[in-house]
């Protein structure tokens, strides 16, 4: 007999999601639309990366929504920052621009889920319950363009 360790919520169980962007009146948005959803549970929100790391020390959520434009730094240094104190967290980006370097880096940064902030609120939905199930996401962004990016990357092309 094995013992299985959950390492991800099950279905029954919460999504904590802990919100991070610089702009007040989209964490509050946003912890509004995806709090009223019973698969989720709003752990807290964070104007900062700095504030953010200190969060997810304290709370440990499941997943960590992070905007990649933040005044204090770059959120691809935090998002290494969160996941190498927090093993258990994922951390979905959204991303403001179509800038396929910024996928590259949010994927290096050991992010697991990248969202366009041009994709609607059921889009970050579906992107947290993924990511929370311990799933990649990505979308919608042009990913036919970062794939071959990466493997040029890969080939040393």
């Amino acid at each position: 007999m094995s013992l299985l360790l959950e390492m991800h919520p099950t279905e029954a169980t919460p999504i904590k999601v802990l919100f991070v962007d610089p702009h007040q009146m989209c964490r509050d948005a946003l912890a509004s639309l995806i709090g009223a959803a019973a698969e989720f549970q709003v752990s807290a929100s964070a104007e900062s990366g700095t504030e953010a790391v200190s969060l997810c020390r304290q709370r440990a959520p499941d997943v960590v929504v992070m905007a990649t434009e933040l005044d204090d730094g770059d959120a691809m240094q935090v998002t290494a920052e969160i996941l190498g104190l927090s093993p258990r967290t994922e951390v979905i980006l959204m991303q403001r621009s179509r800038e396929e370097s910024v996928a590259i880096r949010a994927i290096q940064s050991g992010a697991l889920g990248l969202v366009s902030t041009r994709a609607p609120v059921s889009g970050l939905m579906e992107a947290i319950r993924t990511v929370g199930h311990g799933r990649s996401y990505i979308g919608p962004i042009p990913l036919a363009a970062v794939t071959r990016r990466l493997e040029s990357m890969r080939t040393g092309g």
